[in-house]
């Protein structure tokens, strides 16, 4: 019965046709911006500088933990309803937080050491800290052209955004219906950023991309991408399976799935929002499914920790990231979005991966009590 739980809801059908997002006059307009030599702008008054301190700290501050970026990318989104990307990055960061707090979570703790869960946990974080480092000086600085009604993007160099953002979103803040170009740009953008950024630094690519308890998780398709969402009185979980992160191709073509997921289909839109809304991100998943997790050691329910219990702050060195834009023919020809991403239910497949986890959890106990 199990198997054709999981043979039917792995992950949801998507059909092949991929649809164009930018018109030949964008083409036109942004290749000619990309071709340019970057002009490097200074702030030009004391009331420029001022900004870019008061970006820089808010930045600071809510770039603590994953909860506190969780919470900024869907605050942002309710005060900006345009910028999409922003309710996206809203929900992976979710997962993203209980991936981290799995690391703790009773069904997982006993098949890792101490050691390795450290690695993957800084890894994690790393990678969520990372992209808001990147992301959130743009959407400020997005809400302050809006009220200041001129672009003021010529600053994001100040804070090392890539050259391929600053005429997207100078094209952006003129026509705002530009929403999917807008956000596959920042897809393509945040994952170019954490590749060059993390994943091609060597210790983790030893550490974690090539380690046997990354590719166990992954063979055995336990890497999921959830976004539970309310429909009545129940909440619901559809999602698709994550394979192959290691590939940037595969990451940007995930995003831009997860995209359509979240903003084509209605019920999922709506849903997702009202339990975003209505079910603040803790880290554990006993935020949406309270029947079968609890944050509570002491339940007699599978133990999932909030961010707060399970690991302390890190205080990340500060660094200038390396430049990934420089050939516009590579990134944009992931200018396009499938034409239909149909929501699958993916609550049988969770509880599925669980009880294979639970098992193998057990039986690595097992072997540790023979002394294997």
């Amino acid at each position: 019965m199990f198997g054709k739980w999981f043979t039917k809801t792995a992950s949801p059908s998507k059909d092949d046709t991929m649809l164009k997002i930018w018109t030949s006059t964008d083409e036109n307009k942004l290749k000619k911006e990309w071709t340019n030599p970057p002009v490097k702008f200074s702030p030009s008054s004391l009331k420029e500088q001022e900004l870019l301190t008061r970006i820089r700290s808010k930045t600071r501050s809510l770039n603590r933990n994953n909860v506190t970026r969780t919470q900024a990318y869907l605050d942002f989104y309710l005060k900006h309803q345009e910028v999409h990307w922003s309710f996206l990055a809203h929900m992976v960061s979710r997962n993203g937080g209980w991936n981290m707090t799995d690391l703790k979570a009773s069904h997982l703790s006993s098949l890792l050491s101490y050691e390795k869960s450290s690695i993957l946990f800084r890894f994690l974080e790393k990678a969520n800290h990372l992209i808001f480092q990147d992301a959130y000086p743009q959407l400020l600085l997005y809400e302050e052209s809006k009220k200041a009604g001129r672009p003021l993007f010529h600053l994001l160099s100040e804070f090392h955004v890539s050259a391929f953002m600053i005429p997207i979103w100078t094209l952006f803040l003129k026509d705002n219906r530009k929403k999917e170009l807008l956000t596959v740009s920042l897809i393509i953008n945040e994952q170019n950023f954490i590749e060059y950024n993390l994943l091609q630094n060597p210790y983790f690519q030893q550490k974690v991309l090539s380690s046997l308890t990354y590719q166990l998780q992954e063979k055995l398709g336990f890497t999921l991408l959830l976004f539970p969402y309310q429909k009545g009185s129940n909440i619901l979980m559809t999602g698709l399976g994550v394979e192959q992160f290691s590939n940037l191709s595969n990451r940007i073509e995930i995003g831009k799935r997860l995209y359509v997921l979240l903003f084509k289909n209605d019920d999922v839109l709506q849903g997702t929002l009202r339990f975003s809304k209505e079910h603040l991100h803790t880290g554990s998943r006993a935020d949406y499914l309270p029947a079968v997790f609890s944050s509570k050691s002491t339940s007699r329910k599978i133990y999932s920790p909030t961010i707060e219990a399970a690991w302390a702050d890190i205080d990340h060195p500060s660094i200038v990231p390396v430049a990934w834009f420089k050939d516009f023919q590579e990134a944009t020809k992931f200018l396009n979005l499938p034409a239909n991403f149909e929501p699958a239910d993916m609550e049988k497949t969770h509880l599925y991966n669980l009880m294979k986890l639970t098992g193998i959890s057990e039986l690595h106990g097992i072997f540790f009590d023979m002394g294997k």
